[in-house]
């Protein structure tokens, strides 16, 4: 049984992806999503504005193959949050956990690309091969 509700979104990035450190040293990703809901006869809807915090792999992931303005389909839990504006006042708002995040591919062309990664499960491009030159002894 399913304690938690996931929920799914789709909407356009409104910033670029920021990949942060835990104090652990564990990756994690925010993000904004601007989700605009579809109605039959295209009457005004307000855009709604929802954080998307990532974790591990797909914070990782993500920062490299997600830019502003594309339109991705993202699922997770959807939290209460809270925001302080510039007046300092504090707003209530929504973030979603993210589990799986990626384009949507109704309004893009691509190609996925999953990182090379060597025998570790490590991605070979954040392997540092600086020294494999230097002489062992």
């Amino acid at each position: 049984m399913i304690d938690t509700t996931i929920t799914g979104l789709v909407g356009n990035l409104t910033a670029e992806p920021v990949l942060r450190s835990s104090q652990a040293g564990k990756p994690w990703t925010t993000a904004r999503l601007a989700v605009k809901p579809f109605t039959p006869g295209g009457g005004d809807v307000k855009t709604v504005f929802v954080n998307l915090v990532m974790f591990g792999s797909l914070a990782e992931n993500v920062v490299g193959q997600l830019h502003k303005g594309d339109r991705v389909c993202a699922t997770g839990r959807l939290e209460d949050d809270a925001w302080t504006g510039t007046d300092g006042v504090e707003r209530p708002g929504q973030k979603l956990v993210v589990d799986a995040l990626g384009p949507d591919l109704r309004f893009t062309q691509g190609t996925y690309r999953a990182p090379e990664r060597d025998h570790f499960g490590i991605p070979v491009d954040r392997i540092d091969t600086s020294d494999l030159n230097d002489e062992p002894f």
